[in-house]
């Protein structure tokens, strides 16, 4: 197989391990260290296909959370505050956002590149909303924790994803 469809095959076994997660630590938590392992394994064959050495750290944690339970519920914390950290530090400079709208219209007009500023921002206060949530609910009730962190954060990202390009599309004119 072609390092293109083995990478590939990763991604997608990643993301589907990503997404029951926390579904599987809540209701299938005999089943923690295999978990673990799998999503250490598929993150540290994403750090090889992708060069991203920092992927190894995420693999490291879930060797880390085979062992200690009680830490495998910050998964989602700490991917919010890794997506805050590159959104946010991209501020410093020309913005994700911006960049990601370059890619399709390099010509980005200023009035786009302030837009996707601060779409950016916005971005950067929904992964701190969702990464406290995420935190939260744990003390709260574990089982609201496995259905906010694997159903409802993701249906929030898709309304606020898709909710932005509406928006754009219906209301506001970029020239």
């Amino acid at each position: 197989m072609k390092r293109f469809h083995l990478r590939l095959v990763n991604q997608i076994l990643l993301s589907i391990f990503s997404v029951l997660y926390p579904f599987g630590i809540v209701f299938k938590s005999e089943f923690l260290l295999e978990i673990a392992f799998f999503l250490a394994l598929f993150w540290g064959l994403k750090a090889y296909f992708d060069k991203k050495y920092c992927y190894f750290l995420v693999s490291l944690f879930f060797i880390f959370i085979a062992f200690f339970r009680k830490f495998a519920f910050f998964y989602p914390v700490l991917m919010n505050l890794a997506m805050f950290l590159v959104f946010f530090i991209s501020l410093k400079n020309e913005s994700i956002i911006t960049k990601f709208a370059k890619i399709k219209e390099p010509n980005l007009p200023q009035k786009g590149v302030i837009y996707t500023r601060n779409l950016t921002k916005i971005w950067c206060l929904f992964f701190i909303i969702n990464g406290l949530f995420s935190f939260l609910l744990f003390f709260v009730n574990e089982k609201f924790w496995a259905i906010y962190c694997g159903f409802i954060s993701y249906v929030l990202v898709f309304i606020l994803f898709f909710g932005e390009i509406l928006y754009r599309k219906v209301f506001i004119k970029i020239d």
